[in-house]
């Protein structure tokens, strides 16, 4: 994992353990522009990003959602030197050029204005900065179908769906979309061959067809070796299983620490190593 620069500038918990699904692995916290109210700015490295300095992140704990707000920690501290009352706002593009989350709000604005063109451009930007950032994904796969982009749509479309809801969604149009596209023979995904039998649904039932699906898609990717999207998926699957009640957990035997470990592990196996940052982030500070 890449360091910024200027990491002495801040106060990060250098103590931070990943133990619960949310934050998701590779966030680390830090005090500066913490209002008190349990939310908090933390660096944050996106999934196959990890050589490249982190981008900065707020949590918003009471919807489980992380919000990228700053390209990067130099972003953050030029904002962050500004603030009025210590309150770091939201960046707009003319802050942060780079910003994924500004980009997403102005690519909303630009749709409304029917500028498909440039709120798609700026789309494509923040998704090249942060790949799981649910909720552009889910307004690109929209303006993908609607300009007959079919398989860049696709793409998106499963991109979206293995997509953490820390980031966004559901994504549910986008999955519903995508069960209307036939799959082609010898298909390799295994998200858009099983698309059929996913409601994401999740939540006030005994039973959910949809983790047995995500589970054996995320053994799939692991035999192709796509760790990338395993990664992805994995922590998926551990948000969306840690929303639900400890009986459920139970019943389809979903230990949090033995998934998390897994985690770990499968991520030392992306190109630039483990996306914890208990083992790589102070390694040899």
């Amino acid at each position: 994992m890449q360091l910024p620069a200027n990491l002495a500038h801040i106060s990060v918990e250098q103590d931070w353990q990943h133990t619960t699904a949310y934050p998701p692995l590779g966030f680390t916290p830090f005090a500066e522009g913490a209002l008190g109210n349990g939310d908090t700015f933390g660096l944050y490295w996106p999934i196959g990003r990890e050589a490249y300095e982190p981008i900065v992140v707020e949590t918003w704990h009471d919807e489980w959602r992380l919000q990228p707000h700053f390209s990067s920690l130099a972003a953050f501290l030029q904002a962050y030197a500004t603030a009025e009352d210590e309150y770091v706002a939201t960046p707009s593009l003319a802050d942060d050029p780079a910003s994924p989350r500004a980009a997403f709000l102005e690519a909303k604005e630009l749709i409304a204005q029917r500028n498909p063109a440039a709120a798609v451009a700026l789309l494509e930007a923040a998704l090249a900065i942060v790949p799981e950032y649910t909720d552009a994904l889910v307004l690109l796969h929209g303006q993908y179908v609607r300009a007959g982009r079919i398989e860049e749509a696709v793409k998106v479309a499963i991109q979206a769906i293995i997509s953490p809801p820390s980031f966004g969604g559901p994504p549910l149009k986008a999955l519903q979309w995508l069960r209307t596209q036939p799959v082609p023979d010898g298909e390799p995904d295994p998200i858009w061959r099983a698309c059929g039998q996913l409601s994401f649904n999740f939540g006030g039932s005994k039973d959910n067809v949809d983790y047995p699906v995500l589970l054996a898609a995320i053994d799939t990717y692991l035999e192709q070796g796509n760790y990338l999207s395993a990664s992805t998926l994995m922590q998926t699957y551990a948000e969306l299983m840690s929303a639900e009640t400890v009986s459920f957990q139970e019943r389809y035997e979903f230990d949090q620490t033995a998934f998390i470990a897994r985690q770990i592990a499968v991520s030392a196996q992306l190109p630039n190593g483990s996306r914890d940052p208990a083992m790589m982030l102070f390694k040899g500070q």
